[in-house]
């Protein structure tokens, strides 16, 4: 099975949503160029949250932000919450991200001949002057055409 892909789509007023692929074991967000997801709204702080990754998803800790982050309604202390999908999390008083993760939809994969030497084939052996003869079946037929004679 392969290994699940989440987004973060953010939404702050005023702009289009942005989706985020996370595969980084850990991902800051705030307000600051530095941060890996940048939200630019004054109520969110400078270093407001961090996403790190755990083996089946995403934990969210709030790292001390001014105006808080909320996750579905529930005011988020210092430690890290596991998050599910379809979770929305209110960093500051605007900024709205959804955690989503995403259905991945793949070309069938046609058959292929199977690589040379993976497959077992059954050998025949063959006499190059026949069929090969049971040798007691060739002396009862031998001693049947002798008596036969007179």
């Amino acid at each position: 099975m392969s290994k699940p892909i989440f987004n973060l789509v953010v939404e702050s007023p005023g702009s289009a949503p942005r989706h985020y692929q996370l595969s980084a074991r850990s991902i800051r967000i705030g307000r600051d160029g530095s941060n890996a997801i940048v939200i630019g709204e004054d109520a969110v702080s400078s270093r407001h949250g961090e996403l790190r990754q755990r083996e089946s998803g995403y934990d969210f800790i709030d790292l001390g932000s001014t105006n808080g982050t909320r996750l579905n309604g529930e005011v988020l202390g210092s430690e890290p919450r596991e998050l599910h999908e379809g979770d929305i999390l209110l960093l500051g008083l605007t900024a709205k991200a959804r955690f989503i993760r995403v259905i991945e939809i793949r070309d069938q994969v046609e058959a292929t001949a199977p690589a040379q030497g993976t497959v077992t084939k059954k050998l025949l052996r063959q006499s190059p002057a026949g069929p090969a003869i049971n040798p007691v079946a060739a002396a009862v037929a031998k001693a049947a055409r002798a008596r036969v004679k007179p």
